[in-house]
């Protein structure tokens, strides 16, 4: 009787389990469970003769923010050239995948895996959220209600209501589109998107007309917020800056960003928040994070969370589930469901 195929499963500290499917899954495979202390520990164990020199199959499920595995970067630059000629495919739960060096996963001829639409719903809650937050200020609000009652008189002149306002998106994929949807039908807001193609299928999923931007900087003087919704590269690097902030209109822009901090240069926003260009923010995400800029922590303007966005019993089930769809597509027919490379 043949060895079993070696699949190695990397799982967080917050996750769901498919008892029963991975249990299903072991009859035919070894599960190996990944207990590295590092990234370099994780490159030892792949040298010829190590545990995992001869994985045929990686899944990373669960929320990478926590935990040991939160400073590690199993899939990187530094990492691919170790991987074993045995492994045929990642699956890897989370939308994005700019911690992947998936050029050099590509040229390995290994399947790259996301879990999109997995998150959709706990991330556009928190961008709706955040929305909400940046024209009624209602961080600052709780601050009031719990340490000084009268500092909120300063809302009186600042907060306004978002009906009637326009949203600008910055990539109207699940996501995006699922944002712009709640803030459509909870807010009434005017939705305006910015991508590198119209979406007429996507438009016609909202109640109004959407407005179609070819770049951010001509989206910027038609709204009043924007919200970051697209993949990080190293085209939408500092995508906001001080000559995106400067397009703003008269009454100031509003910013919520719940894609990735470095889409945003967090020195410009400070001084967009100093001179109002910038009125109010929303950051999921941050330039240096897990460092928050003290700066944007002492502003009452600035509504500040820990990339928890995903964070939701919703998602984990979800990134169970795709994962082992993705897993198990590729294990039947040879080609997974949600690859976004080609091999």
């Amino acid at each position: 009787m043949g060895t079993k195929p070696d699949i190695l499963m990397i799982d967080s500290a917050v996750q769901a389990v498919d008892v029963e499917r991975r249990q299903a899954l072991s009859q035919q495979y070894n599960l190996i469970y990944y207990d590295c202390d590092s990234t370099a520990q994780f490159i030892e164990r792949l040298k010829p003769g190590g545990p995992y020199s001869k994985v045929m199959a990686i899944v990373r499920n669960g929320w990478h923010k926590i935990g040991k595995m939160a400073n590690q970067f199993p899939f990187n630059s530094k990492v691919v050239p170790h991987f074993p000629p045995t492994l045929r495919i990642i699956c890897c739960s989370g939308h994005g995948y700019d911690a992947a060096d998936i050029k050099e996963i590509t040229a390995r001829q290994i399947w790259y895996c996301n879990t999109p639409n997995a998150c959709t719903e706990a991330v556009a809650n928190t961008g709706l959220s955040l929305v909400l937050d940046t024209f009624r200020f209602l961080t600052y609000a709780q601050w009031c209600a719990r340490y000084d009652w009268m500092a909120s008189k300063q809302l009186g002149m600042e907060a306004v209501d978002p009906c009637g306002q326009s949203l600008g998106i910055v990539g109207l994929g699940d996501i995006g589109l699922a944002i712009a949807q709640k803030c459509e039908a909870a807010l009434g807001m005017n939705i305006h998107y910015q991508g590198p193609r119209r979406k007429e299928t996507s438009e016609r999923t909202l109640m109004r007309p959407a407005v179609y931007h070819s770049s951010v900087e001509d989206m910027i003087p038609e709204v009043d917020c924007i919200v970051l919704a697209a993949p990080y590269t190293e085209d939408t690097h500092h995508l906001l800056s001080t000559m995106q902030f400067s397009l703003a209109k008269k009454g100031g822009l509003r910013v919520v960003n719940i894609a990735r901090g470095k889409m945003i240069d967090e020195s410009a926003l400070l001084e967009a928040l100093e001179s109002k260009k910038v009125v109010g923010v929303g950051l999921d995400v941050h330039e240096d994070e897990p460092r928050v800029n003290p700066k944007l922590r002492e502003n009452w303007r600035v509504t500040l969370l820990p990339h928890i966005g995903v964070c939701s019993g919703t998602s984990w089930h979800n990134f169970e589930k795709t994962n082992l769809d993705n897993l198990e597509a590729f294990l039947k027919t040879g080609t997974p469901l949600t690859p976004i490379n080609s091999v």
